[in-house]
């Protein structure tokens, strides 16, 4: 009896006491799915990496690296999941553990720093050849259009030469003045362009077919492969995967099969 009458006197405290352990259980609950979803994200992109710098310790061969490969490879990381919740977890795994993944996520960086920048690089060099190709293609332009004009004379004149044939008397003349006609109508632009996009073509082939001949020499500096072996070689002391941090976040995130 006096507990139904201490509550029908309190029932309002008592109410607001329900209400606020009801929010701090709810903020709990939050903060908790919030941590393993972090827990989930960093898990996962700890493992992709993993992989991803497998791939790329394997471009690393007796002759050095392959660009060609460590070009056309994706970029590393997109999103640094550890950067973004690394603060949520500082009183929830060890400082050995801690500093390990600070320092494999310093590693992944720093190699896809050599990576834009090896691929800023073939940008340039592509951008660069590419201008120097189109800078020599309008010298033969000019070029040839000299060398058409110079030659070229105006279809009013090539009529009045084409009448004037038949005054010469002399067959043996009109022939030789009849070929002569023939042949500056094959030179004059004014009659058939063909001619200008011939002289043009032909020089335009030959010197792609140089360019395509290794003339111009692609540059990468020595120190992108030295620095990235530099890089897997601290990477591959690590062992991220067998420290006790990461198994505390793969069970913060629920993920057993590790």
């Amino acid at each position: 009896m006096e507990l139904i009458n201490f509550i029908k006197d309190n029932w309002v405290n008592l109410g607001l006491i329900i209400v606020g352990l009801s929010a701090v259980w709810i903020y709990k609950a939050q903060e908790k799915e919030k941590m393993r979803d972090a827990a989930s994200l960093v898990v996962l992109q700890i493992d992709e990496l993993q992989k991803r710098v497998q791939e790329i310790q394997s471009y690393i061969t007796n002759q050095g690296l392959n660009l060609t490969a460590f070009y056309e490879s994706l970029p590393l990381i997109d999103v640094n999941h550890w950067k973004n919740y690394k603060h949520l977890f500082i009183r929830k795994i060890d400082t050995k553990s801690y500093d390990s993944i600070n320092k494999f996520y310093q590693y992944v960086t720093s190699m896809q720093e050599q990576q834009e920048l090896m691929r800023n690089l073939q940008k340039n060099y592509f951008f660069v050849k590419q201008s120097a190709l189109c800078n020599v293609e309008i010298s033969f332009i000019v070029e040839t259009l000299k060398e058409v004009d110079s030659s070229s004379v105006s279809s009013k004149q090539l009529q009045e030469l084409t009448q004037d044939t038949s005054v010469v008397s002399n067959e043996k003349q009109q022939e030789i003045l009849a070929n002569l006609i023939r042949q500056i109508e094959q030179n004059n632009p004014n009659i058939d362009m063909d001619r200008f996009w011939g002289i043009y073509q032909n020089k335009r082939r030959r010197f792609i077919a140089i360019t395509n001949g290794d003339s111009l020499t692609p540059y990468t500096p020595e120190q992108i492969s030295a620095t990235l072996q530099s890089l897997l070689k601290q990477y591959s002391l690590l062992e991220i995967s067998g420290i006790e941090g990461y198994r505390k976040l793969c069970k913060i995130a629920k993920i057993t099969n590790k």
